[in-house]
């Protein structure tokens, strides 16, 4: 099966809660979504609950109307069945430095909340790719990220790369 870390855009997105990306943009985070909490992928986490802490700060598990709420329930209600969500293991140095985490990527000023998705991906010996939305810094990054061995899966790459270009 199929292994995705998802960083916590996505499921905003999906709610319609990053008002610079588009319906499509939006139905792929859906379907993207959808297809995982069906089964069909499986979710890569920490087993520190650094992602679900990062999810708790955008998402309630109520009420369940809106997207991301209803995905973060989900997480919440599957983190420890291991046919539906991974745990990994992840060292935190401080409050956002991770021993997984490589220099050369601290060092590219890498967003500190992100960190997380890179120490689990990393943690995850690379297997899973990490689900990208709405954040255009990831596209300015790529190229560093993957020399990491690091996988991204951009559900919106074109609008990404667009957004980074006016940003530059």
């Amino acid at each position: 099966m199929r292994e995705y870390i998802v960083d916590t855009n996505v499921p905003l997105v999906a709610s319609g809660e990053a008002p610079q990306m588009s319906y499509d943009c939006i139905i792929q985070c859906v379907n993207f979504l959808e297809d995982l909490m069906n089964g069909k992928y499986l979710l890569v986490i920490d087993k520190n609950f650094y992602i679900i802490g990062e999810y708790a700060n955008k998402m309630t598990p109520l009420p369940t109307h809106k997207f991301c709420n209803r995905f973060y329930k989900w997480v919440l209600t599957n983190h420890n069945n291991s046919s539906k969500v991974k745990r990994v293991d992840i060292n935190q140095i401080d409050e956002y430095n991770f021993l997984e985490v490589p220099r050369r990527l601290i060092d590219i000023n890498f967003d500190n909340s992100d960190r997380k998705f890179i120490a689990v991906a990393i943690a995850n010996n690379n297997r899973a790719p990490i689900a990208q939305a709405a954040d255009s810094k990831w596209i300015k990054w790529e190229h560093n990220i993957i020399n990491e061995g690091i996988k991204i899966l951009f559900l919106c790459r074109d609008e990404l790369e667009i957004i980074n270009k006016r940003k530059r």
